[in-house]
């Protein structure tokens, strides 16, 4: 759960262990927290760190796992980002106070309006670049970061001038 962000899409401190059981996810899949605070505080991330599109990643149960059947996986992360899709889940919670969660059955009764073919068409060719280009600067992002590290003790101790 703590490589879902609050306010971006981007899973971070992704880690490589023996799958122990938990959500099985992929390229593509929505993750939305189901669990008090993380619901409500927007803790929502799409996945597309795997190299292989094959591949299969675990995580947390601690998050419902989202994939898209008759709309683009673009479609369903913005959904699971709107507010009235959020506060539905967040209406649905039981359980004692600090530990509440979604219950799953919940979007069986959350009904959506589909666009036609062409507009679903034209939001997927809109939506995937950007969505590539997200992940493309959060790659530079990470790469500076490793740079920073890197070179400021060496700047700040003298072994680099200016």
């Amino acid at each position: 759960m703590e490589a879902v962000s609050t306010n971006s899409m981007i899973l971070t401190g992704i880690q490589t262990r023996p799958v122990g059981g938990g959500a099985k996810f992929k390229n593509g899949d929505t993750l939305l927290a189901r669990i008090t605070p993380s619901l409500e505080n927007g803790k929502t991330a799409f996945v597309q760190f795997m190299d292989d599109a094959d591949m299969v990643a675990t995580g947390s149960t601690e998050f419902i796992v989202m994939r898209s059947m008759k709309v683009t996986p673009h479609w369903v992360y913005c959904l699971a980002r709107s507010h009235n899709f959020r506060q539905h889940a967040i209406n649905s919670m039981a359980g004692s106070d600090g530990r509440q969660r979604v219950k799953p059955d919940c979007f069986e009764q959350y009904q959506v309006l589909f666009a036609p073919p062409n507009i679903l068409k034209y939001f997927n060719n809109v939506s995937a670049p950007v969505f590539k280009q997200i992940k493309y600067l959060n790659s530079q992002n990470q790469k500076l970061k490793e740079a920073r590290d890197l070179l400021l003790p060496r700047l700040m101790n003298g072994k680099i001038t200016v």
